[in-house]
């Protein structure tokens, strides 16, 4: 078992085929390339806002395509739907897991449990299950997510209490020590949860010790249960 693991998350890159290629992706790619981590996990928003359209699909899975394996996504709300929406979730997840692989996953790294799991799903018993049995384990857990799980203001983006429910109880009695997310477009950390920055987007409305300026996190998990995280741009224009 290695000692040490690099984990590199990439989230809300809002892919538009309007847009084409965003300036931040070419180095981004050539970094990941050049020095390829153990795992790359993008916690959704991949496409820019319609779930539905199959252009901004397209780019989207061109793009990643180049990213190296393994690689592992889970929706945001972009991707699949916001709460409320389940009407169209079903045949919205279907798509997603068609062009990015399951909406789920876990591994293994450095003596972690590395949990990937669907922000939108939370409070269905089949997801939950699966999240309370992937993480009943004896190690230290590393959960991404899509939305923050807690600590965001109540904007009518936040994870419904019902949703916090049910993840927090998911996970009872888990060893969780961090829990990753995208959504908000900043970085920062507030207790066990990591935030991470849009690729694309600068954040708006960012608190105190939160950055809004674009960027990808750099986790490193150790087998002495550490873990260590920072925000990268490998671009070299200003942000």
């Amino acid at each position: 078992m290695a000692a040490t693991a690099r984990i590199v998350q990439i989230t809300d890159t809002h892919f538009a085929a309007a847009a084409g290629v965003p300036p931040q992706w070419p180095a981004t790619v050539a970094w990941l390339r050049a020095d390829p981590p153990d795992l790359v996990v993008h916690t959704g928003d991949v496409v820019l806002e319609d779930p539905d359209d199959d252009a901004d699909w397209e780019l989207a899975v061109q793009l990643l395509a180049d990213v190296p394996e393994p690689r592992r996504s889970i929706p945001g709300n972009h991707d699949i739907g916001f709460y409320g929406e389940e009407h169209d979730r079903g045949r919205r997840l279907d798509a997603f897991r068609r062009r990015l692989g399951d909406d789920r996953f876990t591994c293994d790294l450095a003596g972690w449990r590395i949990v990937g799991c669907d922000a939108y799903l939370l409070g269905q018993a089949d997801h939950d299950d699966w999240l309370r049995a992937v993480t009943s384990v004896v190690a230290p857990v590393l959960v991404f997510v899509h939305q923050p799980v807690e600590g965001d203001e109540p904007d009518g983006w936040e994870m419904p209490a019902a949703a916090r429910h049910a993840f927090s109880a998911a996970l009872a009695g888990a060893d969780v020590r961090v829990v990753a997310s995208g959504h908000r477009h900043c970085g920062g950390q507030l207790g066990r949860a990591v935030w991470a920055p849009s690729l694309t987007l600068i954040g708006e409305g960012a608190g105190p010790g939160f950055d809004p300026r674009r960027g990808i996190v750099e986790h490193v998990v150790s087998t002495d249960g550490q873990h260590r995280w920072r925000v990268v741009r490998p671009w070299d224009h200003d942000d």
